[in-house]
């Protein structure tokens, strides 16, 4: 049975290694260690207690920001980056955020689908921001719009 449920540190093998087959540039274990501060909201997507995919979000004052989503290569096109993001979206709800972040590369076509798919909007480009094979790549900043729920 999948189940969505909060992240811990000792989870960080399992994000590694789902990080480091899915991405050119994975996050290292500090970079994961340093995500799980009061600010941070931590979520992985479980089969039994095998951890399929994941997502990394901060919420400070309104806004939230997801830093990372993953899921497992042999998972991938099933469905379950969707219920990520969504569980993402309903969290930064939860957290009164009036609007939710992200950054993704511009070469990054599915991900931008998906993003766009959930209301996400492009709000401005940053240049140069990812390391690529070809040097450097734009990151594309997408917006979504929240209702406040108080």
């Amino acid at each position: 049975m999948m189940l969505i449920k909060p992240l811990s540190i000792v989870d960080i093998p399992d994000l590694l290694t789902i990080e480091t087959a899915a991405n050119p540039y994975p996050w290292t274990e500090g970079v994961f260690k340093s995500c799980f501060g009061s600010q941070y909201f931590n979520f992985g997507i479980f089969d039994n207690e095998q951890l399929l995919g994941f997502y990394f979000g901060q919420f400070i004052t309104v806004e939230s920001q997801l830093f990372n989503i993953c899921v497992s290569r042999d998972q991938q096109g099933k469905g379950l980056g969707g219920k990520l993001l969504a569980h993402f979206i309903s969290q930064s709800e939860l957290r009164d955020a009036t609007e939710a972040w992200l950054e993704v590369r511009a070469s990054n076509h599915s991900a931008i689908h998906l993003y766009s798919k959930f209301g996400f909007i492009e709000a401005g480009v940053r240049p140069n921001y990812y390391s690529s094979t070809s040097g450097k790549e734009d990151a594309l900043m997408m917006c979504l719009p929240l209702r406040f729920s108080n």
